[in-house]
């Protein structure tokens, strides 16, 4: 579960994302409601932005797909918007987004960072990676295996020398 902090600030990212950009979806398929967001291909995503790697875990290790997911039932236009994207994905390729090998799943993301930001790739794109980025970084366990025990700020970068 988030921190009442960090879910206030989630939701403000996220409500600012769509008073600024507008209707993100087309009225046809604004008008029905996402009635499912495929999990899978959500969390192989997110762990495309987020691998692990032998120092840091990975978004779904560190549950921040249970985390957006828990926003998005609470913000209709961005379940909309997630379930969307994670069609998209998975009409990628012969198979679902999260059964293709890695390789694909990092060109197709790399794909999606350059595409039309007038449409569902780009939005989704833009919209979870800074909401899952947040909401890994906010987590203690983001820090465990790196060369630092807190985050830099609010203290400000230490010396380069010991």
């Amino acid at each position: 579960m988030l921190e009442p902090g960090l879910r206030r600030r989630l939701l403000k990212i996220v409500g600012a994302f769509f008073l600024a950009q507008g209707s993100v979806i087309p009225s046809a398929l604004a008008a029905r409601k996402a009635s499912t967001i495929d999990r899978v291909a959500f969390a192989a995503f997110l762990d495309v932005l987020l691998p692990g790697d032998d120092h840091t875990a990975s978004a779904t290790a560190l549950r921040v797909d249970r985390a957006l997911l828990s926003l998005a039932s609470r913000d209709d236009r961005f379940e909309r918007l997630v379930a969307l994207g994670c069609r998209w994905l998975n009409m990628t390729g012969t198979v679902g987004f999260a059964d293709l090998q890695a390789s694909d799943r990092i060109r197709i993301v790399e794909w999606m960072t350059t595409s039309d930001w007038n449409q569902v790739p780009r939005r989704f794109y833009e919209l979870v990676r800074q909401t899952a980025v947040e909401a890994y970084y906010s987590h203690p366990a983001a820090l465990a295996g790196l060369p630092m025990s807190a985050p830099p700020q609010p203290l400000g970068y230490p010396p380069p020398w010991p």
